[in-house]
């Protein structure tokens, strides 16, 4: 099932790369399911919106046996348009449920970005104008997950890729700031960031990204060495290693809740080429997250909460040399894993 919340401003052609005034946003729901250009949601409306949603949760218990239905989110990365948001939204539905026997449900957050590889630093503007309007989604998405707890029987994920990274990091610590300290408080139970634009220290225990381990169970960092999108990015940001291509900077400082995940394996150039988006348009590797079905396949067990030690096609990852640093040896952690 698809559900979007998007706080891009409303045009005669849908919606644009400007976000909306006074940190507003729009629930849209009742997915039309019609090909693609021509697709997209009938109804808009808070009340509509989570109606929807607790119907969906119970037509899955009740028609298909599901006890444990996922509600998840996902937020988009730059250079992505609202009508592509839609799209990455539909594919990731698509691919997901493949892998898992089911449609999962998903609420996509689309951003203003400007949907252009030359915006990139525009935006991250973008991201920082939207925060606003994000934190106000995670309010309410708080709030009813705390409304029907007691009837309650999914489960909750999160999944951000490349600067939808920095979305969530910015809207967690100002969910923090409104709740307070939120140990104990669950918002999601796995969250799983792909080729997240971020800093490498951000996932350590006192960087700034920390905060988003706050409010999960677990944390999992998806990288790889071949990503050439975050080396761009690197240099854009005045050459730090980037989380999505370096991985962790300190494996032996992380949260104990942060798994990371080495996917040089299937991401990388040769691999991902293979799988195609919806409109035809061959995978980079920094988009195939969504696409490679062994990286789906790792994904779905994640989404499952199956446990670290148990998952299949996946191994820790062993003393070895960094291919960035030669004379660095990366030593062994138990939060340090690669695919197979």
């Amino acid at each position: 099932m698809l559900l979007m919340v998007t706080n891009r401003h409303k045009t005669a052609a849908g919606y644009g790369d400007e976000e909306q005034p006074h940190r507003q946003f729009d629930y849209l729901h009742d997915y039309n399911p019609l090909p693609i250009g021509k697709d997209g949601f009938k109804q808009q409306g808070k009340a509509g919106f989570e109606a929807a949603l607790l119907k969906e949760l119970l037509r899955l218990r009740t028609e298909q046996g599901i006890n444990t239905p996922k509600i998840g989110i996902f937020i988009h990365g730059y250079n992505t348009n609202f009508r592509s948001s839609l799209d990455e939204l539909y594919d990731l539905e698509k691919n997901l449920g493949t892998t898992m026997g089911y449609p999962p449900i998903i609420i996509g957050f689309s951003w203003p970005s400007s949907g252009k590889v030359v915006d990139y630093l525009c935006d991250r503007e973008e991201v920082r104008d939207s925060v606003g309007a994000f934190t106000r989604f995670l309010l309410d998405i708080n709030e009813f997950v705390e409304r029907n707890a007691r009837t309650c029987f999914s489960t909750t994920y999160c999944i951000a890729h490349s600067m939808g990274n920095y979305l969530l990091r910015k809207g967690m610590e100002y969910l923090s700031d409104h709740l307070g300290n939120p140990v104990g408080r669950m918002l999601f139970a796995e969250t799983l960031l792909l080729a997240p634009d971020l800093a490498s220290e951000d996932i350590q225990k006192e960087g700034k990204g920390s905060v988003i381990c706050d409010f999960s169970r677990r944390v999992h960092v998806y990288y790889s060495h071949h990503d050439r999108a975050l080396k761009a990015s690197s240099a854009k940001r005045f050459g730090g290693n980037r989380l999505g291509r370096h991985g962790a900077n300190d494996y032996s400082d992380l949260p104990s809740n942060v798994i990371v995940i080495n996917a040089n394996q299937y991401a990388n150039s040769e691999s991902s080429s293979v799988y195609k988006d919806r409109a035809g348009a061959p995978m980079t590797v920094h988009s195939c997250y969504k696409y490679h079905p062994a990286i789906l396949a790792d994904i779905v067990q994640v989404m499952s909460s199956v446990d670290r030690t148990m998952l299949v096609k996946r191994e820790p990852m062993l003393p070895e040399v960094d291919p960035n640093n030669p004379s660095v040896v990366v030593p062994f952690f138990k939060n340090h894993y690669r695919l197979t």
